[in-house]
């Protein structure tokens, strides 16, 4: 995919998910709600296999490019998460499409990594304009 273009071998668009590694709950019913809906985009996120840490950047950076877009799921953990705000920032350097969403109604504090993208509440609406732009 040369021009950054996330659609798989399968033609089904790719979006990254980016989260705290303690919020990984939230990932699982997000996938599991989206994938219910039956759309056929694909959501990516990094790995987790324990490889080194110029490995790990590398690979998520490579899929953050190939992606059409990045959601982020801030919740109370993400101020904390070096990683999930290494995401963030990849994601606004690569300058892809990037919404955050609030997974917690009592932690809502946009990252400053966000730059001026915006966050918003965890709504099926709010997600669906999102994507509908990509």
């Amino acid at each position: 995919m040369p021009d950054g273009g996330g659609v798989d071998g399968n033609g089904a668009e790719d979006r990254f998910l980016a989260f705290a590694e303690q919020d990984e709950l939230f990932r699982d019913l997000f996938t599991t709600q989206w994938a219910r809906a039956g759309d056929q985009a694909r959501f990516l996120d990094a790995p987790g296999d324990g490889r080194c840490l110029g490995e790990w950047k590398k690979d998520v950076r490579e899929r953050i490019r190939e992606c059409d877009g990045v959601i982020a799921l801030i919740g109370g953990c993400t101020p904390d998460s070096a990683e999930a705000l290494w995401q963030i920032r990849c994601a606004v350097d690569a300058g892809k499409p990037l919404l955050g969403l609030w997974v917690e109604t009592e932690h809502q504090a946009k990252p400053v990594e966000m730059g001026s993208a915006r966050c918003e509440s965890w709504t099926w609406e709010n997600i669906g304009e999102f994507v509908d732009r990509l």
